[in-house]
């Protein structure tokens, strides 16, 4: 298991402290969508709660990888509609989705907890 939060890092040392988990616990997992996605989530997390705290957690078992971000804020976040080009951000739940291949959202006591998983079939590779 792996932790990062953001008092002790920022969303770009959680990419980097998570490359570095992945390529020596979960080597067979997608490199570039697992970055993404914790890009996407945790820089969500510092622009869109009231304090812009986030903590992150990476686990694999059992042939899952699961990616989950939690902060302060209770409002989870919605799709955008209409044109999503018109430079104001709104892709980030999109790739997110489209990267991972399950994803739900929960609130918590505290505020919300974002989980990605993605299948890890070692056996395969």
């Amino acid at each position: 298991m792996f932790s990062a939060d953001s008092t002790a890092a920022s969303p770009s040392d959680a990419r980097k402290l998570a490359a570095a988990y992945l390529q020596t616990h979960c080597p067979h997992a997608d490199l570039g969508a697992v970055q993404v996605v914790l890009s996407e989530l945790v820089t969500n997390a510092a622009r869109h709660t009231p304090d812009g705290t986030w903590t992150l957690t990476l686990r694999h078992a059992d042939g899952i990888l699961a990616l989950q971000v939690q902060d302060s804020s209770c409002d989870l976040p919605q799709p955008r509609q209409g044109d999503t080009l018109d430079g104001r951000g709104g892709l980030g739940l999109g790739l997110v989705d489209k990267l991972s291949d399950h994803v739900t959202m929960t609130t918590t006591p505290t505020g919300k907890m974002i989980t990605a998983q993605w299948k890890i079939d070692e056996a395969a590779l």
